[in-house]
């Protein structure tokens, strides 16, 4: 006797070998433990009995038994399990099993095997005697009405088979089978021309059959010398009662080629599913607790779990009791509505980590609309989640620095239309966020800024040029209220979708703007404060010392007269001493002049200049070039000497840091405007050296000019030279004493 026991249990397995061994000494047994094994065994027949557990790690009993069935109809099986339950055994009675033994009963084995082995001896001897006492007169009726490729083949005294007779489908089939001559012999010998790479199949089943041996196989015929047809042939050998040689062999072959391709459609499709890198599981029903029954390679790698560990289980083996998820409650309440679900999960993987999963479920169901199974896909977006919570951590970031940062920030598309601004902007225009929302950014500016904008905007759209992206500069606000205030504004520039959108950040300089104003009249008091003590002193110079200097001259010419001129050496003397007093007459004529050129106050500011020209072209050999109009230049007090000090400052600077040859000097007005520009070929300056601290000579000039609305613009390249240009009001105006 030849005995099969299947159970992925070792222990149970042994328990089960003891009990066979004390009772059936003799038997050849045969253990199978997984999937493998079981192909490998299956194939190789001659079992008497098989002994299989209900929970296996890749299948079930009953599902195995099916397999089973279709190799061996006959092969007696026995369920003896622990894993099973009253409908199981009442599924297994019914599908055709032999017994059904609780493992903690298993002492009653034996007796089952037993009973097992000794009906089905019976009933294969009653099949024997009744094949040959009704052979003549049911053949006609099989033949007639079954569909099946029957027939019956009769074994000469040599071992040659002789096919006595065939069911009508099967003549019909043999005679569409045309072979060549080389296989007529083969069609006669084995009913149909069959595949060359199957003819082992056909030999080794015949041997078996020869052996006494039922025997399944699968195999390929040939028709009409091209189309190729799967075929399963369930063969039955009988034998003689007398000598037990096999005499007559009855067979039912079946067309499987849709099978076949069904199959080998599953097939492509199981590939598919295990080469996916999406997981896929599937599940039974609630009423087993939607146990996973199977699972692809993916999941099995994003899990860590191998499909024997899985199967059996609900899917919450992953879940290490992170029970207390929102998107559970909604899977649960997808299964039990029997719909489809999208959810995501905190799951662990088998060594404890967590991973979170994207998961669709879905029903699957039967042609009858019934619902068996339920399929999920699951991908692993640890990183996507991750960067999502970090993406929302900083969002959350950026919009509480967007909402609590002091200046106000506006969003504009690329037609000016406001996006989005921040409480702060709300709070420097007066306008709540819907009421700007949707607007132009127009509606924030006064004219003439409102009206040229628009043209800005689309101008740098069609060119690419713009003045105001990336820097600062100051322009004027409008508020709710229409009152109109100094801001300073950066615009900088982003794309999102080939679309163009602005930021613009502004700051409220008011402030600034007045304490610049206290400044510029505090400078230019203590200018003009400066200026006068100049004068004073410079008057007080002139009516004092220079009286002095002028009595002690004419006392001197007094004295020459009065010494006899025999005396030489007093003459020497006093010549010496008018040489010196006029020394000093000379320095106290260049105090007063530096400190108040006396000639602004009587020729005006042209001669002046032309004077202060002409004395630096004197004192450092430069070549000096002016350009003025014939009319003198008529300004308001205090302006003039503003421009003279420019001038004076700028030629300092030539003649200290330049090294230049050649200035030009040119000096234009008109109605009410000066512009004074002054040019020199000396070495330039970078804008570092220009705006260096510590020094306040150019610091100067700005801020003489900013005090009468005036400005001072400096070029400047290294090797190429400076010029300065000077533009002023000769007369004040309302815009004086503000930058524009």
């Amino acid at each position: 006797m030849k005995f099969l026991i299947i159970d992925s249990d070792a222990v149970e397995r042994s328990l089960t070998l003891e009990t066979l061994r004390s009772q059936f000494a003799d038997a050849y047994i045969v253990e199978v433990s997984s999937r493998e094994a079981f192909d490998e065994t299956i194939t190789g027949a001659g079992f008497d009995l098989a002994i299989t557990e209900y929970r296996l790690g890749w299948t079930d009993g009953l599902t195995l038994f099916k397999e089973i069935q279709a190799r061996y109809a006959n092969l007696p099986v026995i369920m003896l399990t622990d894993s099973g339950n009253e409908d199981i055994a009442v599924a297994a009675i019914k599908r055709g099993m032999t017994d059904y033994v609780v493992k903690r009963n298993r002492h009653c084995l034996a007796d089952a095997i037993k009973q097992c082995l000794l009906d089905a001896t019976q009933k294969e001897q009653g099949k024997n005697d009744n094949k040959f006492q009704f052979h003549e007169r049911r053949d006609p009726f099989i033949s007639r009405f079954t569909r099946d490729f029957a027939y019956f083949i009769r074994i000469s005294p040599d071992g040659t088979p002789v096919f006595e007779w065939v069911t009508e489908p099967l003549k019909q089939l043999i005679s569409t089978a045309t072979p060549d001559s080389g296989s007529k012999q083969q069609a006669r010998d084995w009913v149909l021309p069959i595949h060359p790479d199957d003819m082992s199949i056909i030999k080794d089943r015949f041997k078996k059959l020869l052996s006494g041996r039922e025997d399944t196989s699968e195999y390929r015929g040939i028709i009409n010398n091209r189309e190729v047809r799967y075929f399963s042939d369930h063969s039955l050998p009988v034998r003689d009662l007398i000598n037990g040689k096999v005499i007559q062999i009855y067979g039912v072959m079946q067309d499987i080629t849709a099978r076949r391709k069904v199959e080998e459609k599953l097939y492509l499709m199981q590939h598919a599913i295990d080469s996916s890198s999406n997981g896929i599981v599937i599940t039974g029903l609630a009423d087993a607790d939607y146990a996973i029954i199977y699972a692809n390679k993916a999941f099995s790698r994003m899990t860590g779990y191998s499909l024997p560990e899985l199967v059996g289980h609900n899917c919450r083996i992953m879940q290490n009791n992170d029970n207390d998820q929102e998107d559970i409650h909604e899977l649960r309440a997808a299964l039990q509505t029997k719909r489809d679900a999208h959810v995501i999960l905190r799951n662990y993987r088998k060594d404890g980590s967590l991973f979170w999963n994207e998961i669709y479920i879905s029903p699957i169901q039967d042609q009858q609309g019934r619902i068996t199974h339920y399929v999920g896909v699951l991908n692993d977006v640890t990183h996507r989640v991750e960067m999502e919570d970090a993406l929302g951590k900083s969002e959350a970031r950026i919009r509480s620095v967007f909402n609590n940062v002091s200046d106000g920030i506006i969003i504009i598309d690329e037609h000016g239309i406001i996006e989005k601004l921040n409480p702060s902007a709300e709070k420097l225009f007066g306008y709540a966020a819907e009421e700007l929302i949707d607007h132009n950014i127009n509606k924030l500016m006064p004219e003439p800024d409102r009206s040229r904008h628009d043209s800005y905007l689309k101008n740098y759209l069609s060119s690419g040029k713009a003045k105001i992206l990336d820097t600062r500069r100051e322009v004027n606000g409008l508020r709710k209220d229409g009152s109109i205030f100094p801001m300073e504004l950066g615009v900088s520039r982003f794309y999102v979708d080939q679309h163009h959108f602005f930021i613009g950040t502004v700051h409220d300089i008011t402030e600034r703007k007045k304490a610049e104003a206290a400044l510029r009249d505090l400078s230019g008091h203590l200018a003009a404060a400066r200026e006068d003590e100049r004068t004073r002193i410079a008057r007080e110079i002139h009516d004092e010392l220079g009286s002095l200097l002028t009595a002690q001259k004419m006392d001197l010419s007094w004295l020459k007269k009065q010494i006899p001129a025999n005396l030489a050496l007093c003459h020497e003397k006093i010549a010496v001493m008018n040489l010196h007093l006029n020394d000093g007459i000379g320095s106290v004529r260049k105090i007063i002049a530096d400190l108040r050129p006396s000639i602004l106050d009587h020729l005006g500011l042209l001669a002046a200049i032309d004077w202060k020209l002409d004395e630096f072209r004197r004192q450092n050999g430069i070549q000096c070039a002016l350009t003025v109009q014939e009319n003198d230049v008529v300004m308001d007090e205090g302006r003039d000497i503003a421009v003279f000090r420019i001038m004076q400052e700028a030629l300092t600077n030539i003649a200290q840091h330049s090294g230049a040859s050649h200035v030009t000097l040119d000096v234009e007005t008109d109605a009410n405007n000066l512009m004074m520009k002054i040019t020199d070929n000396g070495c330039g300056m970078t804008k570092a050296q220009m705006h260096k601290s510590g020094k306040y000579g150019i610091l100067g000039m700005h801020e003489r000019a900013r005090h009468f609305g005036g400005e001072v613009v400096i070029v400047s390249d290294p090797g190429k030279g400076t010029s300065l240009v000077l533009h002023m009001h000769l007369k004040s105006s309302e815009s004086d004493g503000r930058h524009d």
